[in-house]
């Protein structure tokens, strides 16, 4: 009996330490990944480019870690020269967050080309895992509360369980006032959109999707008026799902994030659950290769769940280099860490693009 208490009582403290870990701990524990790939296209300098890559910061404005990860965010990244700062989305968690992203942004170094981004589903709304049994509460008919609400949440379980996309929104963010801010700011928003930068030595396009979960992305309007042979064609995406478009699968890079890399990484299992992408438990993030478009999906900055074990939160500096044939003789920089080409994806399950939980 004795044995059997000490056993549990270990159990518990370890448990409380992990918790302690994954909420305190990892989530200051930014990793700057600091990586090159080579692309067989024209518009690029010999040099390359030097894209640092934001995504999923949820920043909320009311959280002490968040701060102190704005602030490490900052000293980590004061020396790095940048051209290019995309962030795919998720800037914020709610409202709240605005103030404390924008913060991020500004103190950034400037990128010598400019700052573009795409919209996520958080930069829509705001969630709660209750939402759910309340919409279907308030929808039900008097007297079938309970059960429309008792229902809805075994769907969310059952949805978890099998690692399907939830739909959790119930309050819709001020859009208006988040557009104004991020234009203050110069970033470009890209929804449904293309932007052509030319300056001496960089031909590129880029373009970006509307979130495929609160908004409404179109393909055809992203990419019309992209030229396909005489430009760098650069796409960003929240949700990777979007990649499985055909269509979009012939630019020539594309970013995405919204899985946060699963945040929780478990021995054997992997991700409990990875936001219901066609993406694996154990690989949902890095390099992946969707037809032509040579795509990187970052684990994210922030948290929707405040909690990260064995899935660091990052910030991804990339060397974009010409393929070997176009490099002049003596270019092509080198980077201090450098990462192999990123593999091919050979097949991936066609699932539907947004599942909801709806009334």
């Amino acid at each position: 009996m004795k044995n059997s208490r000490l056993v549990l009582a270990g159990a518990a403290v370890a448990g409380l330490g992990g918790l302690a870990y994954a909420r305190y701990v990892e989530r200051l524990w930014i990793d700057v990944r600091r990586l090159w790939v080579r692309v067989d296209s024209p518009g690029l300098p010999p040099d390359g480019l030097r894209i640092l890559h934001l995504s999923d910061m949820h920043f909320t404005g009311r959280d002490a870690v968040e701060r102190c990860k704005i602030q490490r965010t900052i000293e980590l990244m004061a020396d790095d020269a940048i051209d290019l700062l995309l962030v795919t989305g998720d800037f914020i968690h709610d409202d709240g967050g605005l103030d404390a992203a924008m913060t991020l942004i500004h103190r950034l170094p400037r990128p010598r080309l400019g700052t573009f981004a795409c919209l996520g589903n958080h930069d829509y709304s705001c969630y709660s895992w209750l939402g759910p049994a309340r919409m279907a509460w308030r929808e039900a008919a008097p007297g079938q509360q309970l059960a429309a609400a008792t229902r809805r949440t075994a769907e969310m379980v059952r949805r978890v369980i099998t690692n399907d996309r939830l739909y959790l929104g119930e309050h819709n963010n001020d859009m208006v006032d988040f557009r104004r801010r991020l234009a203050t700011e110069g970033i470009h928003l890209l929804v449904n959109s293309s932007h052509r930068v030319q300056v001496a030595g960089v031909d590129l396009w880029l373009a970006g999707l509307d979130d495929l979960m609160e908004g409404r992305p179109d393909a055809l309007a992203t990419l019309a008026g992209m030229p396909s042979d005489d430009s760098l064609r650069i796409l960003l995406a929240h949700n990777p799902d979007l990649l499985l478009d055909p269509a979009l699968q012939q630019v020539d890079l594309a970013f995405c994030g919204h899985v946060h890399g699963g945040q929780i990484r478990l021995p054997l299992l992997g991700s409990p659950h990875t936001q219901g992408t066609h993406l694996s438990r154990r690989r949902s993030s890095g390099w992946f290769q969707y037809g032509r478009a040579v795509t990187y999906i970052s684990r994210g900055l922030g948290e929707g769940i405040r909690l990260r074990f064995n899935c660091r939160p990052e910030v991804a500096l990339i060397h974009v280099l010409p393929a070997a044939g176009r490099v002049a003789t003596g270019g092509g920089a080198a980077v201090a860490k450098t990462t192999a080409a990123p593999p091919a994806v050979k097949s991936l399950p066609q699932k539907p693009h947004c599942l909801r939980l709806t009334a």
